[in-house]
């Protein structure tokens, strides 16, 4: 009788392709060395079909939905992530309103379920903008940023300098304190070579003023201290909320950034590390990189996380030329304040007012239209329209005087009972009604002759817009010192994918899973535009390669 034993490895590979290469296909791997040979092949081919995807645009968009009984993550945006074996691990972040967490989740990349982690030990303050990379089993989370409570008044937002490091095992936080720690920080990027964690950028808190950095710190995880390289020169310009790849041991490539209001960086630099990275005489060399058919590059690099696949770097942005007079706004992402509040995306139209004749508005003081304040004049009556509230305030002031319009007979000032009928209601009624009317068929009017204009200003868009991938060839990064930007290939105008791809936004994390990137999180393309919180995301999307493609010849 036959058994799956006896199927061409073709037909088991193909089978193998289609549960999860998480905890399903490691446990495949255990059958026997058959089974193990396939699961290998399998893997090399998802890596393979995912970049062959992502060269030719042709990606899969998915987004795991959750029961309705089941709270996930909740959303935010500039926090920490990063993938150790079956699972992303996300740290902290914050929200639209500048609410910072200090929480530990873990997002089980098999099952899509997400599980708050009761940690022990000494927990991280509340922050987003750390850096939090894996080394030996455990996390290690640096620098950050946080707003103050909103009382006191006039508090300066916070910088921390903290090292905390997460055994993953034993579910335990635990605050390191190492000599020769850089200044407090946020938004930088840090990456592990060896047993030594490399940090470079960010924004710094130095003789009380705030500046981003370009200076590099490594921390020395097994001798445990920092110490600060010597560096060639030319340097990169100081910035942040840049992207920090690691392409082998020696070499790191940092992409684009931010260097605050009008500073918008789209170049590339890599670092090359000295062969014994523990001689502090050594230099660390920094080359520009020269980058080819700029045209393709995506249209935001700043606060847009990169991920390398393969011998390339994905960037998950839209289509178009980078804008320097949005970078304005950008810039302003990691200053808390009012900056976020206003909106700055929303077309208002112009108020029209409607021209009323003299002898329909009445002439009133200016101490009669002001409203009502914390209880010290008047009365609040909702519903009143501003001509009654200003005839009731004319009123409402002659009840001020000892002697009523009853002779007197009333109580002192506002304690004395009102009466039930004004003098002169009903002809003064009539006469608003009149000017309402006026005014209402005015406005009809004028709402008819700014029908066409308003409608096209805020007519939408003929298509979504959507983020793409971009991919920068970095093959000839180390021996030639150049780069490439892919062209963005497309179908008759539109890009060619499986799935609704997400609209465009920013802060948020970009890690590369078995195969697939893993998006979370993020906020809408224009932070500053005062969205509220229930903009910001706490979606999963999962990036891979269309099922259909993967044995496509």
């Amino acid at each position: 009788m036959a058994s799956v034993n006896d199927l061409p490895e073709e037909i088991l590979e193909y089978i193998l392709c289609l549960i999860s290469p998480y905890n399903d296909l490691r446990s495949c791997r255990q059958v026997c060395h058959r089974w193990y040979t396939c699961c290998q092949g399998v893997v090399e081919k998802r890596k393979s079909r995912f970049f062959s995807a992502l060269k030719v645009g042709c990606v899969k968009w998915f987004s795991p939905a959750y029961p309705s009984h089941i709270i996930p993550i909740s959303r935010r945006y500039s926090h920490s992530a990063c993938v150790f074996e079956s699972s992303m691990y996300v740290f902290g972040g914050c929200t639209s309103t500048n609410t910072t967490f200090n929480d530990l989740w873990r997002f089980d990349l098999g099952l899509h379920e997400w599980t708050r982690l009761l940690t022990t030990g000494t927990y991280p303050s509340p922050k987003a903008y750390a850096s939090m990379v894996t080394w030996n089993n455990c996390l290690v989370l640096f620098g950050g940023w946080t707003h103050p409570s909103l009382y006191p008044l006039h508090q300066q937002w916070v910088l921390f300098s903290e090292l905390h490091v997460y055994d993953i095992i034993g579910n335990r936080w635990t605050q390191l304190y190492y000599p020769g720690s850089p200044p407090p920080t946020a938004g930088h990027s840090a990456s592990v070579h060896g047993s030594v964690m490399v940090v470079f950028g960010g924004l710094q808190k130095q003789e009380g003023t705030f500046a981003s950095t370009n200076d590099v710190f490594c921390l020395d995880l097994v001798r445990q201290y920092w110490f600060k390289p010597v560096v060639s020169e030319p340097v990169p310009k100081p910035r942040y909320g840049h992207s920090q790849i690691k392409l082998d041991e020696r070499h790191v490539l940092i992409l684009a950034g931010c260097g605050g209001s009008n500073k918008l960086y789209s170049d590339i630099w890599l670092l090359t590390i000295p062969d014994n990275i523990y001689n502090r005489s050594a230099k660390w060399h920094w080359e520009q990189i020269h980058v080819e058919e700029s045209e393709h590059m995506p249209s935001q690099m700043w606060y847009n996380p990169a991920c390398k696949v393969g011998n390339s770097v994905v960037v998950l942005s839209t289509r178009g030329t980078s804008s320097a007079a949005a970078g304005g706004n950008m810039s302003q992402l990691l200053v808390p304040g009012s900056v976020r509040r206003q909106p700055a995306n929303v077309w208002i139209p112009p108020v029209q007012h409607p021209e009323v004749q003299p002898h329909e508005h009445p002439c009133v003081e200016r101490h009669q239209l002001e409203p009502n304040v914390n209880g010290q004049r008047g009365f609040l009556r909702p519903g009143i329209h501003p001509a009654d509230q200003a005839g009731s305030s004319s009123d409402e002031n002659d009840d001020g005087n000892i002697q009523g319009v009853h002779g007197g007979q009333g109580m002192p000032g506002r304690g004395r009972p009102r009466p039930s009928i004004r003098p002169n209601a009903s002809s003064d009624r009539e006469r608003r009604l009149q000017v309402l009317s006026r005014m209402k068929e005015r406005l009809r009017e004028l709402s008819r002759q700014q029908e066409p204009s308003v409608a096209t200003l805020i007519k939408p868009s003929p298509s979504r817009s959507t983020v793409i991938p971009h991919m920068l060839d970095i093959s000839h990064v180390v021996s030639h010192k150049e780069a490439r930007w892919w062209p963005v290939n497309q179908a008759n105008g539109v890009q060619t994918c499986i799935g609704l791809p997400p609209q465009p936004s920013l802060l948020y994390s970009l890690v590369l899973g078995r195969g697939h990137l893993i998006m979370f999180g993020g906020i809408p393309h224009d932070p500053t535009g005062g969205q509220g919180q229930e903009t910001v995301s706490n979606t999963v999307i999962f990036v891979s390669a269309p099922s259909s493609s993967y044995f496509a010849a």
